[in-house]
């Protein structure tokens, strides 16, 4: 039986012992897997742990220790030298990382320890942690689990792995220990849709353990927000996945779905099934992975967007808000060829606050040529407020679309050019 028949099965929805494919539950009939899971806590609680699968078994299978009763700790040294798709992993170089991440992509904490409220900060490139967990459901909220959370650390040479693993249900305060104290030196967590996900995820269950919550202490930058900012126009998800193909080269080969993660713990607590959960290691430490090789290719994806398909303009208007506005500047003017015409409209913009009229002319007048209205409109503003132009002001105000704008702009030039003909009949009567 394959490990997606085993996952299927376990579900209600695969063959049943006779082979034949039994009928999937009702909604109604069929209790949610949070359910299940309390279900099987409370039958192991009754039975005073002798249901429980042997840890011991579990750990020999994933070469984990088991550091605590129900926690098992999977670590691994990741060399420098190892490639990850086309992209080297490499050493931990905090200059380079300083240089390749942008202020704006970071979280500032959002509850500071007292040696930062006295002025202390923390740089943003030091000694970052990527964390990315593995649930027992999507939903979040109090019945959600995060069962695995694995840490990838930076060192000198190369990267620690660490991968915790929840076991048993009444382990989770040990569990949480074990992470808060992997957390504890962390100067920047690393996560992908980390802040609507991960993030509010642990903090519940640190509050339902009664635990101190070292998470909203830490600077944090979630690069799903850089990525949507790059090619959320572009590409049509913005999937972990996806960027993994696109920007690293790095295709998972049987990969274990993240939708699989909670059949495959609960296959774990029902039947101590061991497969799946080894699946489930293998897929979090390729995510862990793809966050360590992203954050230099995303600070190459700003420096230069065109040489990797990204959005110039979205790029170019992040520059722009962050007061970079020559960066900007260049990077619409480089890849004017590729932009459409709301790009071709900001580097306008960008001419004309340079005093650069004549090539903001050029640029309005082409996409005028076009029937662009927004261009239209700028070069009817164009001509009645620098060339005093009113007539041609007049003719261009009137191409546009029908609305209030191009009425009141009508009118007003309408009455400006009357006044100018009757100012100009007194002068000659």
């Amino acid at each position: 039986m394959t490990l997606k028949d085993r996952l299927q099965r376990l579900r209600g929805a695969g063959p049943g012992p006779d082979g034949q494919g039994s009928a999937p539950s009702s909604p109604t009939d069929r209790p949610s897997l949070a359910e299940r899971i309390r279900r099987v806590s409370v039958g192991q609680a009754r039975a005073g742990g002798a249901g429980e699968p042997g840890a011991d078994r579990l750990a020999e299978a994933v070469g984990a220790v088991e550091i605590a009763p129900g926690v098992l700790c999977l670590e691994r040294r990741i060399p420098a030298r190892q490639r990850h798709g086309q992209v080297s992993i490499g050493p931990f170089d905090g200059a380079m990382w300083e240089a390749s991440i942008d202020p704006g992509w970071v979280s500032p904490p959002s509850r500071l320890e007292p040696e930062l409220e006295r002025g202390r900060s923390v740089p943003a490139a030091a000694a970052p942690v990527c964390l990315d967990t593995e649930t027992s459901g999507l939903a979040g909220g109090t019945g959600t689990w995060a069962f695995m959370t694995g840490l990838l650390r930076a060192q000198a040479d190369g990267w620690t792995l660490r991968q915790y693993l929840l076991t048993r249900l009444d382990a989770e305060p040990a569990y949480l220990e074990a992470i808060a104290a992997e957390l504890s030196g962390a100067g920047l967590l690393v996560s992908y849709n980390g802040l609507s996900f991960d993030i509010p995820l642990l903090t519940t269950r640190f509050r339902l353990c009664g635990q101190a919550d070292p998470l909203p202490t830490l600077p944090h930058l979630d690069l799903l927000k850089p990525v949507r900012r790059a090619y959320g126009r572009v590409w049509p998800d913005c999937r972990l996945a996806s960027v993994e193909q696109r920007l690293l080269g790095f295709k998972r080969k049987d990969d274990l779905p993240g939708s699989e993660a909670p059949a495959a713990w609960l296959a774990w607590l029902r039947t101590g099934e061991t497969t799946p959960l080894a699946g489930v290691l293998r897929h979090n430490r390729w995510d862990l992975l793809s966050l360590a090789t992203l954050i230099p290719r995303l600070g190459e994806v700003f420096d230069d967007p065109g040489a990797f398909d990204a959005d110039i303009r979205a790029v170019a208007a992040y520059h722009h808000a962050q007061g970079r506005s020559d960066r900007a500047f260049d990077l619409l003017r480089s890849g004017c060829r590729h932009l459409d015409s709301a790009g071709l409209l900001d580097l306008a913009r960008l001419h004309r606050r340079r005093g650069d009229w004549e090539q903001a002319l050029a640029i309005w007048e082409q996409l005028a040529a076009e029937g662009d209205a927004d261009a239209c409109t700028a070069l009817a503003k164009y001509h009645e407020h620098r060339t005093h132009d009113l007539d041609r002001a007049l003719a261009l105000a009137a191409a546009l679309p029908s609305g209030p704008l191009k009425d009141r702009r009508c009118a007003r030039l309408s009455e400006k050019i009357r006044a100018r003909d009757e100012s100009t009949q007194g002068w000659f009567s």
